[in-house]
């Protein structure tokens, strides 16, 4: 009889673990919310046509279609080859400003009105991304949103948000700290800040 007692509170030692509180799991967390990157420089494009260069969900980072147009110049160059190699470096400061960099893009889709330059958009592909082999899918179109316009590329790009030891890594930055001021003014002076809507052949 002294051993059952003695074994008594061993037995009801799984009874007693079954009735403690189970915690709840802890709730899923949130879906990545979208960040919107317009990289400094390309705000007037943002405010006159109303898009984004980029936007960034979670790791996934989707590019709009770029045309090859420069910047600093305001305008598109006359040669296609130059046109695309203009679009390439383009889109290669988008990917940056959204933390990403060419290395990381999966997927290409380009669209030109000459299919007969082809070949000038695979070298310009080639020296863009050198080694690295994203998919790609070249298309012919008949027309395009500017008439200067020849080109344009648009991509998709994969960055983990975190290393192995989870930590963040590649922060994004959507907009220059002017951004928000730059984009009042270019809505103040449109006039000024659309020069090529407003020039002969565009």
């Amino acid at each position: 009889m002294l051993k059952v007692f003695r074994l008594l509170p061993i037995a009801l030692l799984p009874a007693c673990a079954a009735l403690q509180p189970v915690a709840p799991p802890p709730p899923p967390a949130p879906p990545p919310a979208p960040v919107f990157v317009v990289p400094e420089g390309t705000e007037f494009v943002s405010t006159l046509f109303g898009y984004s260069q980029a936007v960034r969900v979670g790791p996934w980072i989707t590019t709009s279609a770029i045309p090859g147009f420069d910047i600093e110049k305001r305008a598109f160059p006359k040669d296609f080859e130059d046109q695309v190699a203009a679009a390439f470096d383009l889109l290669e400061a988008v990917l940056k400003a959204a933390g990403a960099s060419m290395d990381d893009v999966t997927e290409i889709t380009t669209y030109q009105l000459d299919m007969e330059q082809f070949f000038k958009t695979v070298d310009a592909r080639n020296e863009a991304f050198g080694e690295h082999r994203p998919t790609w899918t070249p298309v012919g179109v008949t027309g395009m949103p500017l008439k200067a316009m020849q080109f344009q590329i648009s991509a998709r790009a994969y960055v983990p948000l975190t290393d192995s030891v989870g930590s963040t890594v590649n922060a994004v930055v959507p907009r220059s700290p002017a951004a928000p001021a730059k984009e009042k003014e270019a809505g103040e002076k449109s006039e000024k800040m659309a020069p090529f809507l407003r020039r002969p052949g565009y």
